[in-house]
């Protein structure tokens, strides 16, 4: 029976790929190359398997640095950028943050409200690479994870510059997603980050803390990713 139903959500969880390699093509090809995040959620209409990155849970490789962060950090106000189905946004809330959490998506975000109400957190319909001012370093801690790989050229350099005006003074800014070095092939999607692709981010003020190229287990293979703390002085 469940070896039935763990076929049963593969099968899905490839059909939402599917759906997804579709809609991005036909988007990319009509000139609107991010308009496809909402079409590839209400396509879904409620099925987080449909979503290729809806695994209902927080993303390993944030939690395992936010559980790190000694407790006098886990304060202040919280920004997750990308929140999607908003269970980052869900752990940062518990772990004692005033959350905001956005998405370019309005049924994502309805979607993440309706599985976490009662939390306090500010959900917002907005796009990365034009934010709301109020934006505008407002916040002691942004969190990034698996949203710049999504997004090609030129959008993921404006993405990326978006980011840091975000970090108010003695704030931090955290990135996760998968890399790359120059020498490997990209094979998309996601397209993985390069390390030069976020030289930008010191460019306009912030400090590197800690930059972690390690992998991770994706079926069977390792798959390289960068966690990078950055903080403004």
């Amino acid at each position: 029976m469940t070896g039935n139903s763990d076929d049963d959500l593969e099968s899905r969880k490839e059909e939402g790929r599917r759906r997804a390699d579709t809609l991005r093509d036909f988007y990319v090809e009509s000139g609107n190359p991010i308009g496809w995040f909402e079409a590839c959620y209400e396509q879904a209409e409620g099925e987080a398997a449909l979503i290729p990155w809806g695994h209902e849970i927080a993303r390993p490789e944030f939690v395992e640095w936010l559980e790190r962060l000694p407790e006098e950090r886990r304060r202040g106000r919280a920004l997750d950028v990308g929140c999607g189905l908003g269970d980052n946004a869900a752990y940062l809330a518990g772990a004692g943050f005033e959350v905001t959490a956005f998405d370019l998506s309005p049924t994502a975000i309805r979607w993440a409200a309706k599985r976490f109400p009662g939390q306090g957190i500010d959900w917002r319909a907005a796009n990365l690479v034009d934010p709301p001012e109020e934006f505008q370093g407002a916040f002691d801690l942004v969190n990034e994870t698996y949203t710049l790989q999504a997004l090609r050229s030129p959008i993921r350099e404006a993405a990326i510059r978006a980011l840091a005006g975000f970090v108010k003074p003695g704030g931090t800014l955290l990135i996760v997603g998968r890399g790359r070095l120059p020498e490997e092939p990209e094979d998309p999607p996601p397209w993985p980050l390069l390390r030069p692709e976020l030289d930008c981010l010191i460019e306009a003020g912030l400090t590197l803390v800690e930059f972690e190229d390690f992998h991770t287990d994706r079926k069977g293979r390792p798959v390289r990713h960068f966690r990078i703390e950055y903080t403004r002085p």
